[in-house]
């Protein structure tokens, strides 16, 4: 397999400036090992509280759950994994997107921290991620949280359309607030993002889950999106989910898009 890294001398710079920022970071540093490869971690809470797995989107990792970790730690055991084969500190090797390796991924993640089951809250790839778990150990999940989550509905033909027009020579495209749709990413972490871009190879397309997989989902589950998502197609994600899984609590945030930054107002209550 080749390294989803675009060289040895990019992923080092990338890592470097990542690993510096953890350090500023107030929780605890924790790699586990699974058949797939080693998988790092951000852990902060109580051992004693129940456990919450956190799951970034695409072109971020785990330092971009900081306002989450701080927010759900005081009461929960958290753990924020960088997904393997993304652009993280975890396994550079990314798995066959239409096989079961990611699934299998997090049951052992989860069976290397001795949990029986967790709740699981993924972000847009993060969540296409949480959905793959979900569908395949059901058993292993207590709550499912999903956050402009993929894998619901197809991805907005004009995002491709944007991608392809501000894409440079050397391949790469620059994230602004312009292509993501939103207005309110601060500066800085537009740099972080853009160095990630310009460090490794994103996914480029997810498949969508079967309403037959869909319907697997007997936990209680959370789904959180805007209304004006430029990247996935909220309003369609919701109708799939609100059909399949009645139960599901959604929540369509209106003047918002793909990047939600109050979720944790619909997840505190949720949980509790």
């Amino acid at each position: 397999m080749n390294s989803v890294f675009k060289t040895e001398e990019k992923r080092d710079k990338f890592r470097a400036y990542y690993n510096n920022l953890l350090c500023q970071f107030p929780f605890d540093k924790r790699y586990v090992q699974t058949t797939l490869g080693k998988t790092f971690m951000l852990v902060a809470g109580q051992e004693s509280n129940p456990p919450i797995i956190l799951l970034h989107g695409s072109c971020s990792n785990s330092a971009f759950w900081f306002p989450e970790i701080m927010a759900l730690s005081n009461n929960y055991m958290v753990y924020a994994i960088d997904i393997i084969g993304e652009a993280g500190n975890s396994e550079e090797y990314r798995p066959e997107l239409s096989s079961e390796a990611f699934a299998l991924w997090i049951k052992n993640v989860l069976d290397a921290l001795e949990l029986e089951k967790a709740v699981v809250i993924g972000n847009s790839l993060g969540g296409w991620m949480a959905l793959k778990f979900a569908t395949n150990y059901p058993e292993q999940v207590s709550k499912l949280i999903l956050i402009a989550s993929a894998g619901l509905a197809k991805i907005r033909p004009q995002f491709f359309l944007d991608v392809e027009q501000t894409r440079q020579p050397d391949g790469t495209v620059p994230v602004n607030n312009d292509i993501i749709g939103e207005q309110n990413i601060p500066k800085e972490v537009l740099e972080f993002m853009n160095l990630i871009v310009e460090s490794y190879n994103p996914i480029q397309e997810l498949p969508l889950y079967t309403d037959e997989q869909l319907k697997r989902l007997n936990m209680p589950l959370l789904f959180i999106d805007g209304e004006n998502d430029a990247i996935i197609d909220a309003k369609s994600s919701a109708q799939r989910l609100s059909s399949l899984v009645p139960s599901a609590e959604i929540h369509l945030l209106a003047n918002s898009g793909h990047v939600i930054t109050n979720s944790i107002e619909y997840i505190m209550p949720f949980l509790v």
